[in-house]
């Protein structure tokens, strides 16, 4: 594990997994997104939201590659997690915050979405590395963005508890100019947490 940048070879391993996470996670285009097998897609006003459910096993592999102990990082891959895109193919800039988001399980009951802070919170105190709090935070679905016409990007979220299955996700949206509100949302359904 490495603490602190120090000269030569090592130094250089925080950037490589940081520019590893980004490459995979965090940006992207259209073109390489339809690379990618979504087992749920949803789209409204020419807003594209893609999910797929994320298993423990691998999120733990993930995350131990940068540096997090196992234990560490068990209660957020133990967390009903998924890696979700969105594709702003609209000609208007649009605004999202996952604290507009919420799933609702099959029993009417909502659970929201959990921001990333809240788990960054929980790093800080357990001390973990700052490159591994870094590479944490480029690989969440981030809780505010602004999406300029045919942005994309991708990143991991997880929920603050675990809806009667199947769920879905209600994902509001605003357009960033006007900032209108009402009426602006896209759903994911048929959704299930992962199951490894």
């Amino acid at each position: 594990m490495l603490t602190a940048a120090t000269p030569g070879r090592a130094s250089r391993r925080p950037s490589a997994c940081l520019a590893a996470t980004l490459a995979l996670l965090a940006v992207g285009s259209p073109a390489q997104e339809a690379d990618i097998a979504w087992k749920h897609v949803a789209e409204a006003a020419e807003v594209r939201l893609t999910a797929n459910p994320l298993g423990i096993a691998s999120r733990i592999a993930f995350y131990e590659a940068r540096g997090f102990p196992a234990e560490a990082i068990r209660p957020y891959a133990q967390a009903c997690g998924f890696s979700l895109g969105m594709h702003n193919g609209s000609a208007a800039t649009v605004r999202t915050r996952l604290a507009d988001w919420q799933a609702i399980g099959a029993d009417g009951r909502t659970v929201a979405l959990r921001p990333p802070a809240s788990w960054d919170a929980r790093w800080d105190a357990a001390g973990i590395s700052p490159p591994a709090r870094i590479a944490f935070r480029w690989a969440q679905f981030q809780a505010e963005n602004v999406f300029e016409p045919g942005d994309w990007i991708m990143g991991m979220a997880t929920l603050d508890g675990t809806p009667a299955e199947p769920f879905r996700i209600v994902a509001r949206f605003r357009d960033a100019v006007t900032d209108r509100a009402a009426g602006q949302e896209t759903v994911l359904q048929g959704l299930e947490c992962a199951r490894d």
